[in-house]
């Protein structure tokens, strides 16, 4: 089975959902053109507009430890990955420095060049306030 493409693979944002003072914003990625295969945990990155330039630290990986699974991603199925957004009253201000972010980028490699996505987001510059986790079936990302 051939790995997944950048070319043959649409990102969008899914529905939030929230929790315990964390906002998760399912990244999902949905198959173009034939069936392929990927699998791993994507590095996401808050940015501060649509030209790239970062606000504050990357994701932080959740799933450390966890086995990926490998995906196989028919023609119009999904995988997705949920992108953790704690509050950043949750930090002392001090040590955390809010920030706007205009979106993310997301990157999948060797599957998924970076790819830049709206989702305004309050993220902290100086320690990092969102997490990525592994690829899961589906547009939930859990």
């Amino acid at each position: 089975m051939p790995a997944c493409t950048s070319a043959q693979l649409v990102v969008r944002v899914g529905r939030p959902s929230g929790t315990a003072g964390t906002i998760y914003y399912p990244l999902v990625l949905t198959n173009r053109r034939t069936t392929c295969v990927l699998w791993g945990v994507p590095a996401i990155q808050p940015v501060a507009g649509p030209t790239g330039r970062s606000v504050g630290p990357p994701a932080r990986n959740a799933s450390i430890g966890e086995m990926p699974a490998r995906h196989v991603v028919a023609r119009g199925a999904s995988v997705s990955v949920a992108w953790g957004v704690s509050e950043v009253g949750n930090y002392p201000p001090a040590r955390c420095r809010a920030a706007h972010a205009w979106g993310v980028v997301i990157a999948l490699r060797p599957f998924l060049t970076p790819r830049r996505v709206r989702l305004a987001s309050a993220v902290c510059t100086r320690q990092p306030s969102t997490t990525t986790r592994l690829v899961t079936p589906g547009v939930t990302g859990t």
